[in-house]
């Protein structure tokens, strides 16, 4: 099989190849590609020693992005690669890193250190696919399965029990039951994976295909780094994020997504949205520009996506129906020419047009609302 690799990826293959060194493209990319879809990054795994890359692209940028652990990122005009020296990981002392690497010219011995069978495939344009470990038979199957013993993998990295959750949930795979199993019994180990590690996982996995299924089967796991997560359906709401996490975590969902280090939008968002679906949805054409205006356009969108009443908003919306005091007919300096001392009352004032206007009592017209104010003898405006 011929994957299509983009010039800037195999200039970066050839000029290994010119300096004495083997090359190949490896994990995802390779498996995307499989899969017939378009990779999003391009990773390169070589027997060149990380001095040795550097040397190979001498005439490029390139930034010593995990020298350690033989990582050399080079800046092309076509994009960035990241190259890799083969190598072999050493112990694993916090369930994330290995305390050593050793390098290797062996590709194999680098291809079986990965996590699933299917990111330990590489491939060079001239010699073919390197899958010692059953990759594409794992793709065929539409399977995840760890590389070597299942154990032992996700006890060197606990995040590899979430990563495995998201890919089943992202493309829709199953995972083969040793490797299963093995999550399971390293389950909690997951702890000790930072938050931020957590929130990228689970953020990935809930937006999945698969998420309901991934979710029913293995909510029990995804707890343990979610404390608070109800594994409830979510293939219905829509595909954003604050929705997702609204409905996963329907109580304390400020302090929940706070722990697990999302960024304020996203929490403030989802906490709105959880709040709002706990309460009776809203009915008739007022309640609706009511929402509107107490909380805006994304999240009241958002609400009634989930609700599956997206037209009904999308009319009031489209029709330019009044929701807002920026939309009325008349602002400040139309109430001041026309009597109104300035200050609180402008205010007020508006609030009170405004919600005569999205009642019906009256047209969003200024010579009508000009003729409320002067008509209307009222000290404090109407509450709604």
């Amino acid at each position: 099989m011929n994957i299509n690799i983009p010039d800037y990826v195999n200039s970066a293959l050839l000029a290994l190849e010119n300096a004495g060194h083997q090359g190949f493209i490896v994990g995802g990319c390779v498996r995307d590609a499989l899969m017939g879809k378009k990779p999003a990054d391009w990773d390169v795994c070589t027997s060149a020693k990380p001095e040795q890359i550097k040397d190979a692209f001498s005439g490029y940028k390139t930034i010593d992005i995990g020298m350690k652990h033989g990582t050399v990122a080079v800046l092309t005009s076509g994009g960035s690669v990241e190259i890799t020296t083969y190598r072999i990981d050493g112990e694993y002392l916090d369930n994330r890193h290995p305390q050593k690497v050793v390098f290797t010219d062996d590709l194999t011995e680098d291809l079986a250190r990965r996590d699933f069978t299917m990111n330990a495939i590489a491939y060079h344009p001239k010699d073919g696919l390197r899958d010692p470990f059953d990759g594409q038979k794992a793709i065929a199957n539409r399977l995840i399965r760890c590389v070597g013993e299942p154990v032992k993998r996700f006890e060197e990295d606990s995040l590899r029990i979430l990563r495995g959750l998201r890919f089943a949930s992202v493309l829709g795979f199953q995972i083969e039951k040793g490797s299963a199993e093995a999550m399971r019994q390293c389950a909690e180990r997951i702890r000790k994976v930072s938050a931020e590690r957590i929130n990228v996982e689970l953020s990935k996995l809930i937006l999945g295909s698969s998420a309901d299924k991934v979710l029913q089967e293995f909510g029990d796991i995804i707890k343990i780094a979610a404390p608070g997560l109800r594994a409830v359906s979510v293939c219905h709401a829509p595909k954003k994020l604050p929705v997702r996490l609204a409905m996963l975590f329907p109580e304390k969902t400020e302090a929940a997504l706070r722990q697990l280090k999302y960024d304020n939008h996203t929490i403030k968002t989802a906490a709105v949205v959880a709040g709002l679906l706990r309460e009776a949805p809203p009915e008739g054409g007022f309640a609706v520009k009511k929402l509107l205006y107490r909380h805006g356009e994304e999240i009241s969108r958002m609400y009634f996506e989930t609700l599956g009443r997206l037209p009904e908003l999308e009319e009031i919306l489209q029709s330019g129906q009044c929701y807002s005091v920026g939309q009325l007919a008349v602002n400040g300096r139309d109430l001041i020419a026309a009597g109104i001392e300035p200050g609180k009352a402008i205010g007020e004032s508006l609030e009170y047009l405004l919600q005569a206007v999205m009642k019906g009592k009256v047209e969003n017209d200024k010579e009508q609302l000009l003729q409320i104010v002067l008509k209307e003898a009222f000290s404090l405006p109407q509450k709604y």
